[in-house]
Formats: C-alpha cells, structure tokens, sequence
C-alpha cells in the first residue's frame, strides 16, 4: 500500500495512475479482509480459556480449589459480553500502544503467556456469576480487562506492521519501500511488472 500509494502520486501517464489506482483498491480491500481474519485470532488470544486445557469447565484434573466444572466458555466470551461489557468501557480500559521492540513471534508468546495467567481468575469469578450468566463488578471488569487486551494487542500488532513494512520490499527486483518513499527510486508500472 505504501509504495501503490506514492506510485499513484508520482505517476507522469494516465496508464499508470490507472495501474496504481486499481493495485491500491484491491491492497486495501485485501487488507481489511487480512486484518479482519488476523484480529479474530488475536481477539481469541485474550480469552484465557483460549489458551489453556481448561478450555470449557476445570474438566478432569487436579481441582483444589473445586473450580466448575460446568461449560462457562461460551456465556463467558458471548453472552456475558453481550449483556455487560460495553465499548466506553473498553475504550478506557485500552492501555497505550507497547512497543515491545521484539519480533512478532515473541510479541505473541508473550501476549498468550500473559493471557494464560488468567486462567484461574476466570475460574474464581465463575461461581459469583452463576457461571457468568450475572455480573458482578469484578467480573465485569475483569472481561472488560480481556477484552481491551484483545483490541490493544491487535492495535499494536498493526502498528508494529505498518511500522516495519518501509523496510519491506516490492517488485522485481526487490525494492525496498522506504526506498520508494524518500523518492530514491522512481516506481513505475513496471517495478511492479513480475511481482
């Protein structure tokens, strides 16, 4: 998008502009459809019963703390949302953007170990909830505290992608993208020719 976007700016003919204007649409219709498969992963990653074997109930292991057993999976992640958490909430729970100066793969290691943290306090909030069928405050505010981790993770991650890709490359022979920008190298329809 970056390079289609200052492509159409410098273009000198109208075959061009038209080369870099239908690219852009079709970049930007792929990225809403890329994001929006990417951010159902993400948004999964903050539901602590995403990322434990306690995914739908304790189920059969060691249960000291006598924790339910019952299926608390899906009124935790639809219903009770549904019914309880609201975006202003969210929005004021949303932390500020963490860059975490890491490689995505350790971003995400990081995001499912913090998320996995919390998996017992999902199971002690059970019980106060009638297996989150009814609020209380601190249930509330402990899926509205997952849910703003979910919507700040994916924030971040695009960030950090939007960030690293002017030193991604387009075309063939490659070009580096921050290249393009400082206008170092002219693109051109043909940049694009085998890519």
């Amino acid at each position: 998008m970056r390079a289609l976007t200052v492509g159409l700016r410098t273009a000198s003919n109208r075959a061009d502009r038209e080369f870099f204007q239908e690219q852009l649409d079709l970049r930007r219709r792929l990225l809403l459809r890329d994001i929006g498969v990417w951010g159902h992963y993400v948004a999964d990653g903050s539901q602590p019963m995403h990322v434990s074997v306690h995914f739908n109930g304790w189920g059969n292991y060691p249960n000291p703390n006598n924790y339910t057993n019952a299926p608390i999976h899906a009124p935790f992640e639809g219903s009770f949302v549904k019914s309880f958490v609201n975006e202003r909430a969210v929005r004021a729970a949303l932390p500020r953007y963490r860059d975490c100066g890491c490689q995505i793969e350790q971003r995400v290691h990081d995001y499912l170990l913090t998320t996995l943290g919390m998996v017992e306090r999902a199971y002690q909030l059970a019980p106060s909830t009638s297996n989150y069928t009814t609020p209380t405050p601190a249930a509330v505010g402990f899926v509205t505290q997952r849910v703003a981790a979910g919507a700040a993770e994916m924030r971040d991650m695009v960030i950090d992608a939007w960030t690293a890709s002017g030193d991604w490359t387009v075309g063939y022979p490659a070009i580096k993208v921050s290249d393009i920008e400082s206008g170092k190298v002219k693109v051109t329809r043909d940049s694009f020719w085998h890519d």
